[in-house]
């Protein structure tokens, strides 16, 4: 089971995503992607052959000059071995599955997110712990 906490956090992202954050959001992801793959030792084209598109691709990306797909971002994340969730994050965007989860669910995620929007990060461990015991 994926951490809940993180996908609770992209559902929030995903939810309150505005046009200004975008432009925001695509330097942050830049960023950080330079930084994941210099602390990698990789190259742009050492990275844009993990992969397959451009050299020149990836350096738009990381100077945040172009939104790239979700498919890119997890081929990144995948490539620079870095939490899929989190990248995805970081570009405002989310998963399918959590996508899917709030299309069967648009009432009650929004709630529940509104409801356990104060809790502690011990107090989601918790909750993620309970919610596991109680699927087995």
């Amino acid at each position: 089971m994926k951490n809940i906490r993180i996908m609770l956090i992209n559902i929030n992202i995903y939810l309150k995503s505005k046009s200004k954050g975008i432009e925001m959001n695509k330097l942050l992801l830049g960023k950080l992607i330079r930084k994941l793959r210099k602390a990698k030792g990789l190259s742009l084209r050492q990275l844009a052959e993990k992969v397959s598109v451009s050299f020149v691709n990836i350096a738009h990306i990381e100077n945040g000059r172009i939104v790239t797909s979700e498919k890119v971002i997890k081929q990144i994340a995948k490539a620079l071995d870095y939490d899929v969730d989190k990248l995805l994050a970081t570009a405002d965007s989310i998963n399918e599955d959590v996508k899917n989860i709030i299309k069967k669910l648009p009432i009650a995620v929004p709630e529940f997110l509104r409801t356990a929007k104060n809790l502690t990060e011990q107090e989601w461990k918790d909750l993620t712990e309970q919610i596991k015991n109680k699927k087995k």
